[in-house]
């Protein structure tokens, strides 16, 4: 019988509900979370199957301040993980100090939307930058049309570049759904 094996998934920034469902699922099958690879390989090993729950911070600390951050978290029963891109993992026990609210590590609506914005800020915004600036020459020359100077290489770049914005903007969209969503959710207009 394997003690470990491997599994690949991959979500956006914004599913991060549901990927600490699939750990939680993953460890209530017997099989506990022992790391993290880029571009989405997920370690496990047997274990005993429980109820553990999983969260993700997305905390983007300096160095200086990781130990005391990930001390909060310490303190409050949360075994730290990993941290992959500015998230950090962790997981603990529910029900040791008696309730739901003890197994979330946010403890209102502005501290979960706080994290959402910061994604957003710190993450999407500058990408997205970055991103237009280059593909926005490329869809001018594509929408000038084809000219003498263009070869089969430059259409498939700008077809890549066309797919790839689409795909970028789904996602920008989707972060501000996803924090919408949630003022709805909680109430909060």
């Amino acid at each position: 019988m394997k003690n470990k094996k491997t599994m690949f998934r991959i979500y956006t920034l914004f599913e991060y509900e549901d990927e600490q469902a699939f750990l939680e699922e993953q460890h209530r099958k017997g099989w506990k979370c022992t790391g993290y690879t880029l571009p989405g390989f997920y370690s496990f090993e047997k274990c005993e199957p429980e109820d553990v729950v999983y969260r993700i911070d997305f905390a983007d600390t300096k160095c200086g301040d990781e130990t005391s951050y990930r001390q909060l978290f310490s303190d409050n029963g949360w075994e730290f993980l990993w941290t992959v891109n500015g998230f950090s993992i962790f997981r603990k026990m529910p029900g040791t100090d008696g309730g739901k609210e003890e197994s979330e590590i946010f403890t209102d609506l502005d501290s979960r939307l706080g994290m959402m914005k910061k994604i957003q800020k710190r993450r999407l915004l500058p990408l997205g930058i970055i991103f237009f600036c280059l593909i926005i020459p490329n869809v001018i020359k594509l929408l000038r049309g084809p000219s003498s100077t263009w070869d089969g290489g430059d259409i498939a770049m700008n077809i890549i570049w066309s797919v790839a914005a689409v795909l970028y903007l789904c996602i920008f969209t989707k972060s501000f759904m996803k924090i919408r969503s949630l003022k709805k959710k909680y109430g909060v207009n």
